[in-house]
């Protein structure tokens, strides 16, 4: 299903002019250094309820980073935050079907008219970036359509461009297996640090108390969103840099009664955390031109000592979130609705299961 929001302005704009892509949206499978560039078509579609004349009709593909950011004064005479703000076009394609200022103006009788386009997009390109209220990267196509009468036609459609990264390095178990201050011996598994946006993240504990009467009061975990921005001001000032942290999501658990037994020598259990299924709650990893985004699963274990002081033991473990074809959690303001995954998907079309649920895989047993 294509995007839905599309802007313009004239009379009768979404009734004259149309887009049609060959695909839903650009796919670069792999880093900006490894992934081949991606062929993209399409149709630039006009109808005219009556002769009109014509003075141009232009197509424009237009790629556009923005990045904004509030700071504090540091000096005493100057109260207030200043905003630094920057724009930049970093992509630009022209499409001209007809220009009048080369050609006579051309009458066009009432009917439908097709004009077809191509583009080849090279994998270095910058993928979209959305959700973000201080920072996007961007790509969006405008029509723009001069006539002598009336007022000119202009619309908007939006395209995105998603980025898969090498899920190889990353998609092995990972486990923490330490001992920390003599106290307590751990393992914390997780079974793929690299994670699509609207899925969930699988954690398994393993706690082994070293001190007799040494209890656990709970573990909370966290997903910590961190954006790092650098902003370059339009007007040619000094850079500025800016960080914000956010809590994405977080589970915390008690241990219950099952686990009071003092004769109890380890804790075993797993927890699940379920990442947000929009854009406007979570970005994927990046890391393009001035916008960096990258996440961390922090772990917080309280602990209860037998002389009754209480410990804290803190753990990070970077992963990476990133945008799947498969798990389509658009934004709604770019699209102007969430699109709906179909019912039914052929079964090359589905994202695999994850590890440990496999279905399909079983072995053979015959039946009597």
């Amino acid at each position: 299903m294509a995007l839905h929001r599309l802007k313009g302005h004239g009379a009768n704009v979404g009734n004259r002019v149309g887009i049609q892509l060959d695909k839903d949206f650009v796919l670069f499978q792999g880093s900006e250094q490894e992934a081949l560039a991606v062929y993209l078509s399409g149709i630039l579609s006009l109808r005219l309820k009556e002769t009109t004349t014509i003075k141009y009709i232009r197509l424009h593909l237009r790629g556009v980073r923005r990045v904004s950011s509030d700071t504090q004064s540091s000096l005493p005479a100057r109260t207030g935050r200043k905003r630094f703000c920057s724009e930049n076009e970093f992509y630009s394609r022209t499409w001209n079907f007809f220009d009048g200022y080369r050609e006579a103006p051309m009458t066009v009788p009432a009917g439908e008219y097709k004009y077809p386009f191509d583009v080849v997009m090279e994998g270095s390109l910058p993928a979209s970036v959305e959700g973000m209220k201080e920072a996007s990267i961007s790509y969006l196509f405008t029509v723009e359509i001069g006539r002598r009468h009336g007022r000119d036609i202009t619309f908007d459609k939006p395209l995105r461009v998603i980025r898969v990264p090498d899920l190889e390095p990353c998609s092995h178990d990972f486990a923490l297996d330490e001992v920390w201050a003599n106290k307590i011996a751990y393992r914390i598994g997780i079974q793929n640090r690299t994670v699509a946006l609207g899925t969930r993240i699988d954690v398994d504990y393993v706690f082994a108390p070293l001190l007799r009467d040494m209890k656990i009061a709970f573990i909370e975990s966290q997903l910590l969103e961190v954006r790092d921005l650098s902003v370059e001001p339009n007007d040619g000032g000094s850079a500025h840099a800016a960080r914000t942290e956010t809590i994405v999501c977080s589970d915390r658990y008690t241990l219950g009664e099952e686990y009071s037994s003092k004769a109890l020598e380890s804790y075993q259990f797993s927890r699940t955390l379920q990442l947000p299924q929009a854009l406007g709650h979570c970005v994927q990893d990046t890391e393009d031109m001035g916008v960096r985004v990258s996440h961390k699963l922090k772990i917080h274990v309280r602990m209860h000592n037998p002389d009754g002081h209480e410990s804290e033991l803190r753990l990070a473990i970077p992963v990476l979130i990133y945008l799947s074809p498969y798990y389509r959690v658009w934004e709604d303001s770019f699209c102007g609705e969430t699109i709906p995954l179909p019912e039914t998907l052929n079964p090359s079309d589905e994202c695999p299961p994850a590890y440990g649920m496999h279905e399909l895989d079983q072995l053979y047993m015959p039946q009597d």
